[in-house]
Protein backbone atom coordinates (compact mmCIF):
# COMPACT_ATOMS: atom_id res chain seq x y z
CA UNK A 1 0.00 0.00 0.00
CA UNK A 2 1.51 3.19 -0.50
CA UNK A 3 1.17 6.29 1.13
CA UNK A 4 0.92 9.95 -0.23
CA UNK A 5 3.61 12.48 0.60
CA UNK A 6 5.54 15.77 -0.49
CA UNK A 7 8.90 17.42 0.03
CA UNK A 8 10.12 20.51 -0.33
CA UNK A 9 13.98 21.92 0.21
CA UNK A 10 12.99 25.23 1.59
CA UNK A 11 17.00 26.30 0.91
CA UNK A 12 16.17 25.37 -2.87
CA UNK A 13 13.03 28.19 -3.34
CA UNK A 14 13.40 31.51 -4.15
CA UNK A 15 11.58 33.85 -1.50
CA UNK A 16 9.10 36.58 -2.67
CA UNK A 17 7.85 39.70 -1.09
CA UNK A 18 4.36 39.57 -0.01
CA UNK A 19 1.05 41.46 -1.63
CA UNK A 20 0.22 43.11 1.53
CA UNK A 21 3.67 43.82 3.75
CA UNK A 22 6.06 43.43 0.94
CA UNK A 23 8.03 40.96 3.90
CA UNK A 24 9.95 38.15 1.92
CA UNK A 25 8.45 34.77 2.33
CA UNK A 26 8.44 30.90 0.02
CA UNK A 27 4.65 29.73 0.30
CA UNK A 28 4.72 25.85 1.27
CA UNK A 29 1.35 25.16 0.68
CA UNK A 30 1.60 25.66 -3.21
CA UNK A 31 4.76 23.95 -3.46
CA UNK A 32 3.63 21.06 -1.33
CA UNK A 33 -0.15 20.92 -2.64
CA UNK A 34 -1.40 21.45 0.54
CA UNK A 35 -5.07 22.09 0.76
CA UNK A 36 -6.01 22.09 4.41
CA UNK A 37 -3.59 24.62 5.78
CA UNK A 38 -1.12 27.62 4.45
CA UNK A 39 2.49 26.83 5.82
CA UNK A 40 4.81 29.57 4.65
CA UNK A 41 8.46 30.83 5.87
CA UNK A 42 8.92 33.84 6.17
CA UNK A 43 12.40 36.11 6.43
CA UNK A 44 12.70 39.23 8.24
CA UNK A 45 16.12 41.33 8.04
CA UNK A 46 16.45 44.21 10.81
CA UNK A 47 13.54 46.72 10.45
CA UNK A 48 11.58 44.77 8.57
CA UNK A 49 7.91 43.87 9.63
CA UNK A 50 4.91 41.87 8.57
CA UNK A 51 1.51 44.34 8.60
CA UNK A 52 -0.77 44.30 12.18
CA UNK A 53 -3.20 42.45 11.36
CA UNK A 54 -5.72 39.69 12.67
CA UNK A 55 -6.98 36.86 10.70
CA UNK A 56 -10.98 35.87 9.88
CA UNK A 57 -11.15 32.34 10.43
CA UNK A 58 -7.71 31.24 10.40
CA UNK A 59 -5.66 30.16 13.77
CA UNK A 60 -2.39 30.55 13.09
CA UNK A 61 0.51 28.64 14.40
CA UNK A 62 4.19 30.32 14.51
CA UNK A 63 7.45 28.91 14.95
CA UNK A 64 10.89 31.18 14.77
CA UNK A 65 13.50 28.71 13.37
CA UNK A 66 16.04 31.68 12.87
CA UNK A 67 15.82 34.37 15.43
CA UNK A 68 15.54 35.99 18.43
CA UNK A 69 11.95 35.62 17.33
CA UNK A 70 9.89 38.71 18.00
CA UNK A 71 6.31 38.91 18.13
CA UNK A 72 3.83 41.67 19.20
CA UNK A 73 0.22 39.87 20.52
CA UNK A 74 -2.08 42.59 21.16
CA UNK A 75 -0.53 45.67 22.61
CA UNK A 76 2.24 43.87 24.02
CA UNK A 77 5.53 42.51 22.17
CA UNK A 78 6.94 38.92 23.10
CA UNK A 79 10.57 37.62 22.64
CA UNK A 80 9.96 34.28 21.36
CA UNK A 81 13.07 31.93 21.14
CA UNK A 82 13.73 29.50 18.32
CA UNK A 83 12.16 26.26 18.77
CA UNK A 84 9.11 27.81 20.81
CA UNK A 85 5.36 27.51 19.45
CA UNK A 86 2.91 29.85 19.62
CA UNK A 87 -0.48 29.32 18.60
CA UNK A 88 -2.75 32.50 17.88
CA UNK A 89 -6.68 32.52 17.53
CA UNK A 90 -8.37 33.89 14.92
CA UNK A 91 -9.32 37.75 15.91
CA UNK A 92 -6.51 38.06 17.89
CA UNK A 93 -3.78 41.00 16.70
CA UNK A 94 -0.40 39.87 15.44
CA UNK A 95 2.68 40.74 14.24
CA UNK A 96 6.40 39.40 13.37
CA UNK A 97 8.65 41.82 13.65
CA UNK A 98 12.43 42.61 13.32
CA UNK A 99 13.37 45.19 15.33
CA UNK A 100 16.60 43.96 16.78
CA UNK A 101 20.12 44.36 14.80
CA UNK A 102 20.67 40.42 15.30
CA UNK A 103 20.43 39.62 11.69
CA UNK A 104 17.95 38.07 9.82
CA UNK A 105 14.80 36.11 11.56
CA UNK A 106 13.06 32.89 10.17
CA UNK A 107 9.72 31.95 10.98
CA UNK A 108 7.55 29.05 10.18
CA UNK A 109 3.91 30.29 10.32
CA UNK A 110 0.77 28.17 9.20
CA UNK A 111 -2.50 28.88 9.17
CA UNK A 112 -5.45 26.14 8.90
CA UNK A 113 -8.18 26.65 7.61
CA UNK A 114 -6.34 27.10 4.00
CA UNK A 115 -8.68 30.19 2.94
CA UNK A 116 -7.45 32.70 0.88
CA UNK A 117 -6.74 36.69 2.06
CA UNK A 118 -7.84 35.89 5.17
CA UNK A 119 -5.62 38.61 7.13
CA UNK A 120 -7.02 41.83 8.38
CA UNK A 121 -5.18 44.81 9.16
CA UNK A 122 -5.62 46.13 12.40
CA UNK A 123 -6.38 49.94 12.72
CA UNK A 124 -4.15 51.63 15.34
Amino acid sequence: MAHEFSTVAIGDLDPKPSAGSGTDHVDLAGELGCTEMVPKVWYLSPGDAMSYHRQAEQEEFYLPLEGPGRLRIGDEVHDIEEGTAVRIPPETPRQVLNDTEAGLHRWLIIGAPAVEDDGRPVEE
